[in-house]
């Protein structure tokens, strides 16, 4: 996986007010990486078949193609009016929105997608483009809520920072070192045995050695990022709402995919699937 600022960044257009504000997003990640802003739509009707399989293009198909190179055409001009120099492209997919993003996301280096309300986790994520792309997508995925709390341009990229997961802590430096912000490295813990808690020397211990932990990784991160200034927090708390309570005052939040295996579990790890529905922010989800 790479995370160069050359790869473009790619985001997936629909007429909704979700995909319009992730494509904003996308356009001024775009612009701070130096790359070039790639803006993908999906049109149906290329889907259709003639007889014996031969495809073919209905009556209808001729206006709308050009109805969505239309619509295509005149949001990349949005973007280039609103952020002069931005090298912008287009992509108009013949297959559904998933496989063609997929397909594409192969040459990106970041894509960005667009999160419904928050009224429910099944509402927001789940049978969405944004869930199937943020569990499968060869590229990290930003996901941008459609309605966002105002964003602290100069405030820290904040990452969760698990055991043996490396990606998110990467991807969190090289993002903070190209807006020149500080990453915020957050490490949660919790009880497995409650009884520890009334033995405050256990406590203590278990508080030192998950800062000593979380401090080896990050310093990892600092020779090739030796400008980055970082912060670390260990919390006693669940993942996701130590990342949650860290965020206030952030830009971004940087998670890792921990991707589940099991046969009736979330396509990917609770934290992720968690924090994208409880965040204000734009959330970043890397795979590992």
């Amino acid at each position: 996986m790479s995370t160069a600022p050359s790869k473009s960044v790619l985001v997936g257009l629909d007429q909704s007010d979700g995909a319009r504000a992730a494509m904003d997003w996308a356009a001024a990640e775009a612009a701070l990486r130096g790359a070039q802003l790639l803006i993908a739509t999906a049109w149906s009707g290329l889907e259709n078949e003639g007889p014996e399989g031969e495809e073919y293009e209905p009556n209808i198909a001729d206006p709308v193609h050009r109805a969505a190179t239309q619509f295509l055409e005149d949001a990349a001009a949005d973007m280039r009016k609103r952020h002069p120099g931005l090298d912008v492209d287009t992509a108009l997919m013949g297959d559904e929105p998933v496989e063609g993003l997929m397909r594409l996301a192969e040459d990106a280096g970041l894509v960005v997608v667009g999160r419904r309300g928050m009224n429910s986790i099944l509402r927001a994520l789940m049978g969405s483009v944004s869930q199937q792309l943020v569990a499968h997508s060869p590229a990290p995925v930003a996901v941008v809520p459609e309605s966002t709390a105002p964003i602290a341009e100069r405030g820290p990229v904040v990452v969760g920072v698990a055991r043996d997961v490396s990606e998110p802590l990467a991807f969190a430096f090289a993002e903070a070192e190209t807006r020149g912000v500080p990453v915020l490295a957050v490490r949660a813990w919790t009880l497995s045995n409650p009884y520890i808690a009334s033995n405050q020397e256990a406590v203590n211990g278990i508080e030192d050695e998950e800062e000593r932990e979380l401090r080896t990784l990050v310093d990892q991160m600092r020779e090739p990022h030796p400008g980055v200034e970082v912060r670390t927090q260990v919390e006693f708390a669940t993942a996701e709402a130590a990342l949650i309570n860290a965020s206030e005052g952030a830009s971004l939040i940087v998670v890792g995919r921990h991707r589940r295996h099991s046969r009736y579990g979330l396509p990917f790890g609770r934290v992720p699937h968690r924090v994208l529905h409880l965040s204000d922010l734009p959330v970043v989800v890397v795979p590992n």
